[in-house]
């Protein structure tokens, strides 16, 4: 068995025709810390002018397919940096900034899930991702990002492989219009610059749990590279037709649930699913992917190696 596969104690059962696992200790499996990863950093051409991108390369190339990882709003793909270094040890890791926010073009009319997934797919064609019919990529997107994910996996279903999606943003109904009016909004400059202190609190809340003060500050110079536009990205994310778009996902998928936000809407997205499996981190409130690092690599890269 090779080094990074190592064995994990999972305690299996099924639930209503899709698979729930819970780890005993998925951190056992993490090959490396990822320490010794660099990530580079590119612009590619896409439908809105530039899409930037973040590659980081295995120590130990080997047959994985690459992953593309997919942020959430308002960030950029530096959310996901420890996150790559650690999947990079055996694997290509490729993340990739949604049109508007961190270095990427933003677009000149309110965009669609479908807009965005078309810039990855075209980010991805030009760096000669999956140009080779027999190439796939597995993906991983978290909130704003797991719509772009499964959207991809729609639309170009001969390269997505599997897809993980942790806190899936999945609403239907009023439900999804009542979330568009509170997060749908312009936002505000203020003249006495108390809209920085409200998106200081937001994206360095999980300083509370562990997070560093200087990830908290990468975090909040992050998000003010969309603003004051980033609540554009929500416009896509609660007009995307989400229970019919979900349907039409043949490859497997893992949802990721956690103590922090979204656990009742990804558990419901599972109905639409026809391959699914659910892991639930009871132990992850806030800043899961910096601070809980090694264990959603493991439970991650167990699903792929499937």
């Amino acid at each position: 068995m090779n080094q990074w596969a190592s064995s994990i104690a999972w305690a299996v059962t099924f639930l209503a025709g899709a698979l729930i696992v819970s780890p005993a200790d998925a951190s056992e499996a993490v090959p490396e810390s990822g320490s010794d990863i660099r990530i580079t950093r590119d612009f590619v051409p896409g439908p809105f002018g530039q899409v930037h991108v973040r590659i980081a390369e295995p120590t130990h190339p080997g047959a994985n397919p690459p992953l593309v990882l997919f942020h959430p709003t308002p960030y950029s793909g530096d959310y996901f940096d420890t996150f790559m270094k650690v999947m990079a040890t055996d694997r290509t890791v490729i993340a990739i900034d949604t049109p508007g926010y961190g270095d990427s073009d933003r677009p000149e009319q309110l965009p669609s899930i479908g807009d965005y997934a078309r810039s990855a797919a075209a980010a991805l064609d030009a760096l000669a991702i999956g140009t080779d019919a027999d190439q796939k990529i597995d993906v991983l997107g978290y909130h704003t990002g797991g719509l772009i994910a499964a959207e991809l996996a729609v639309i170009r279903p001969q390269l997505v492989r599997r897809l993980a999606l942790p806190g899936l943003p999945f609403f239907v109904g009023e439900e999804r219009k009542a979330a568009y009016d509170r997060n749908a909004r312009p936002e505000p400059v203020e003249a006495d610059g108390s809209h920085l202190l409200s998106r200081w609190k937001f994206t360095t809340a999980a300083t509370d749990v562990g997070l560093s003060q200087t990830r908290g500050q990468a975090h909040f110079n992050d998000s003010m590279q969309c603003y004051p536009h980033c609540w554009e990205a929500y416009h896509a994310v609660f007009t995307w037709p989400s229970e019919r778009r979900l349907a039409k996902i043949t490859q497997p998928v893992l949802l990721i649930t956690s103590a922090g936000s979204l656990k009742e809407e990804t558990e419901a997205a599972r109905e639409y699913l026809d391959d699914s499996r659910l892991i639930h981190f009871p132990e992850i409130t806030l800043g899961g992917f910096d601070l809980h690092t090694d264990k959603l690599a493991a439970a991650v890269r167990s699903f792929l190696a499937e």
